[in-house]
């Protein structure tokens, strides 16, 4: 997301030459969903363990359980993927920027491995989907301590 994000202030792709259309339109839509999808996390990420830290009630029955530790540990492994993508793709988009302060540094390894990261969607949709899941389980964990 964040690598999409910096790179806006480049030309636009053509996605088909013969008919001249620009993805600009699309990247708009595709930025605001990934941010918003970012901030869901962020916020799900931080208030589910809130709840539970808040609540007196809601704390002792998921710690008798025996399930707090896990509960705690996937929110906090769900907070801990994001932080890292957003880390990865701030340092890829740093080196992008000083490639085009300096277009001599484009050469170099580190530029190539920026500039194939801030186009690898795949690996953005893996980190998104690591988040998904270890919250997913969290969730799951939770709902069968209070309704199960």
């Amino acid at each position: 997301m964040a690598a999409r994000q910096a790179k806006s202030n480049r030309k636009p792709k053509t996605l088909n030459k013969a008919d001249g259309k620009s993805d600009s339109g699309f990247y708009e839509s595709y930025s605001g969903f990934a941010r918003s999808l970012r901030i869901w996390f962020i916020a799900y990420g931080i208030g589910g363990p809130a709840i539970f830290l808040t609540n007196n009630d809601a704390w002792r029955t998921l710690a008798a359980s025996g399930q707090g530790r896990s509960v705690a540990y996937l929110f906090l492994t769900g907070v801990a993927i994001q932080i890292m993508e957003a880390l990865l793709y701030k340092t890829a988009m740093w080196y992008l920027y000083v490639g085009e302060l300096a277009p001599g540094t484009r050469k170099r390894r580190v530029y190539k491995i920026a500039d194939w990261l801030s186009e690898s969607y795949m690996l953005e949709g893996l980190f998104d989907l690591a988040t998904l899941v270890v919250f997913t389980l969290a969730a799951l964990s939770v709902l069968s301590v209070f309704a199960g």
